[in-house]
């Protein structure tokens, strides 16, 4: 969860070890739904801004609406309210150890099962979710919990972020397309090669961060920068608190065959790799085929 200074927190990515009760440990990027139904013409669900975050309704056990934002950042299928989870009744099935990509100050949160999630016309049953406070981490705002990654396993998701919808349908990206980039999901989150004044990072693809292009503090001494980095905010995940220092690129930033001039990029001294946040994919709809590990950006006109 990260926030810049004097804004509350917001989603970023999850790192989750979970232990099921009589099981050996396990990592939540291994979860996703145990089954999914689309209908043949696929889904749209309507989104909604909250904060930074992306967010829809959804149902859970036949029950609701709950607003759960969506980020690409989080492992797994869901992050769900514990105010929710003991309205709902929702059976505690085991435990994590909860944090974020640094392995630091990581804490323990309960596992509850949820038999269905239904947004819009698709339909997901046999999920699992950590339990934490999601309810009050935005001002004016209200999310029930997260949709993680790992939910749309078996689904062509799009996020069009400038039309406000969510699109979940069958089938696949093609392997050479406008805007296609290879990703990879060791972590269970999108990850891909950005170039960075033709610097390659290791980049996670976050819906949940607020910010655009941020790198790792190590890199600000590799990169023509306009003037020196200067702190900018300060950041919260769930797990560690830190500064953010940015300046301006005297380069471009790419991913795949799309290409940014000159932007500001960020620099935090925690995470050992880079992160395009909700500043930057917010003006794109953005589509990931997890099946094939292909990504487009479509730049909205």
């Amino acid at each position: 969860w990260l926030r810049r200074a004097g804004a509350p927190s917001g989603g970023a990515n999850h790192r989750i070890s979970a232990r099921p009760l009589g099981a050996e440990v396990h990592s939540a990027r291994e979860e996703k739904p145990a089954s999914t139904v689309l209908p043949a013409g696929g889904a749209v669900v309507p989104m909604a801004w909250a904060g930074h975050l992306a967010s829809v309704e959804v149902t859970l056990n036949g029950q609701g609406p709950f607003r759960f934002a969506i980020d690409t950042g989080a492992a797994g299928c869901l992050r769900i309210d514990e105010a929710v989870a003991r309205k709902l009744g929702l059976p505690v099935v085991g435990e994590a150890r909860v944090g974020d990509p640094s392995g630091r100050n990581m804490k323990t949160a309960e596992i509850v099962a949820v038999d269905s999630l239904a947004a819009g016309d698709a339909r997901f049953a046999g999920l699992t979710a950590t339990t934490g406070d999601f309810a009050g981490r935005l001002p004016g705002e209200k999310v029930d919990g997260i949709l993680g990654f790992g939910l749309f396993s078996d689904c062509l998701l799009t996020l069009d972020f400038p039309a406000l919808r969510m699109t979940l349908a069958q089938g696949s990206l093609p392997l050479d397309g406008t805007g296609i980039v290879p990703y990879r999901d060791e972590r269970g989150i999108p990850s891909v090669t950005m170039r960075v004044a033709g610097v390659d990072v290791d980049t996670d693809v976050d819906a949940g961060a607020m910010g655009g292009f941020s790198l790792p503090e190590s890199f600000a001494a590799k990169l023509p920068l306009a003037e020196p980095p200067r702190v900018v905010g300060h950041a919260r995940t769930v797990s560690n608190e830190f500064d953010i220092k940015a300046a301006g690129l005297e380069g471009d930033v790419a991913v795949g065959p799309t290409t940014f001039a000159k932007p500001m990029v960020e620099f935090q001294p925690v995470f050992d790799v880079g992160n395009i946040g909700a500043r930057v994919l917010r003006d794109f709809a953005v589509t990931f085929d997890p099946k094939n590990h292909r990504m487009r950006l479509s730049r909205s006109a």
